[in-house]
């Protein structure tokens, strides 16, 4: 009989061993399956049924394991050092031709943030990107024009980066190496860039507020793929050489992209996107109340984005962050399952979701 109960404890200690302390194992052994992610989804009637009607031939059901979410590889901020990390949020979302794109940021401030390239076909874990310093990430777009992928980043001053994707393609992550920008600029017309998106050769600019409208910009860029400056002087690139080391180079404050005009919007914006004659809006605060997706048919809004003025609403689970449209599907990242929001998040989303828009807009014709 003790030697039943001597195995028993041992294996509880295991157990426990195992789940207590992720940090041992890959991200992608722990969190959901994709069988309990779906039944997680099952109480956001319309939202569940975009996300998995029509997707059964799909793998996962169209779904992502959502890298780094217990612990990811970056380098440390203060020795350049390649680190394990545990806290990485995941912000931003993307689509290439060949990859899913996640960003995410350091929540405990000690590391570099990141991106993270996933297969689209196989859902597979490609690697992880480094980038200088720790931009929030709030938001990541890609140009298929150029090739060039553009996040969120600023100090002092609202701005924009962009990164060749080659540059990520070609990165391997070492001691005191970070992908390298192409070009880096600030903003004037936003307080700070959160939203991202890339539609016809513009950027969409969008920044989160709480307690007050928010604010959307949009600016263009040039044949070459890059943002134009308020003055006429030539926009320079960085040395790329010099880039390949960890560090973040200061933008100079009189280079402010110029910009085609700004719009109000919804507080607490999370992710903006285009489909067709629809402006999405994902929007989304804390662990209390459900996330919320906006249609707002461009045709009938001028110079005010309101909740009166959306086509309509669909409801998600808390902690929605960007949405990003590839082909008829909305691809969904939710931040809720990073370290500082798991224990309080009441609906685990660890996957990113893909929707299909088509059906997502059944929910306007029934109204």
């Amino acid at each position: 009989v003790f030697t039943m109960y001597k195995k028993w404890y041992g294996s509880l200690f295991f157990f426990l061993l195992f789940f207590l302390f992720p940090s041992t194992a890959e991200a992608s052994h722990y969190g959901l399956t994709v069988k309990q992610q779906q039944e997680a989804l099952k109480p956001y009637r319309h939202f569940y049924q975009a996300a998995f009607s029509n997707q059964d031939e799909n793998k996962d059901f169209g779904m992502y394991k959502i890298p780094g979410l217990y612990r990811a590889k970056t380098l440390s901020l203060e020795t350049n050092a390649i680190v394990d990390s545990s806290t990485m949020t995941p912000q931003g979302i993307t689509l290439t031709e060949k990859y899913l794109l996640i960003s995410a940021y350091s929540h405990d401030h000690e590391n570099h943030s990141v991106i993270y390239m996933l297969d689209r076909e196989t859902h597979r874990f490609i690697k992880t990107v480094v980038l200088p310093g720790r931009p929030h990430l709030g938001g990541i777009a890609y140009d298929p024009k150029h090739q060039r992928i553009w996040i969120t980043t600023g100090g002092l001053f609202a701005g924009l980066s962009s990164i060749d994707l080659k540059e990520l393609e070609d990165y391997q992550l070492k001691t005191d190496r970070v992908v390298s920008y192409h070009q880096q600029i600030s903003l004037k017309e936003v307080s700070h860039a959160s939203a991202l998106t890339y539609t016809s050769g513009v950027l969409v600019v969008g920044y989160f507020t709480l307690n007050e409208y928010g604010r959307m910009a949009t600016y263009r860029l040039n044949d070459q793929g890059e943002l134009r400056i308020s003055s006429q002087e030539k926009i320079s690139s960085f040395d790329q050489g010099e880039q390949k080391k960890a560090g973040l180079t200061s933008v100079p404050s009189s280079q402010f992209a110029r910009s085609l005009g700004s719009w109000k919007t919804l507080d607490m914006i999370q992710g903006i996107a285009f489909y067709k004659d629809y402006l999405i809006m994902s929007q989304s605060w804390g662990p209390e109340r459900s996330g919320k997706l906006y249609f707002f048919d461009l045709d009938k809004v001028n110079n005010f984005f309101s909740v009166k003025d959306a086509a309509f609403e669909i409801d998600t689970p808390p902690y929605i962050e960007q949405v990003s449209v590839g082909g008829d599907q909305l691809f969904a990242v939710f931040e809720g399952g990073a370290w500082p929001y798991r224990t309080r998040n009441p609906v685990l989303v660890d996957h990113v979701i893909q929707l299909n828009i088509e059906e997502l807009l059944t929910k306007k014709d029934h109204e």
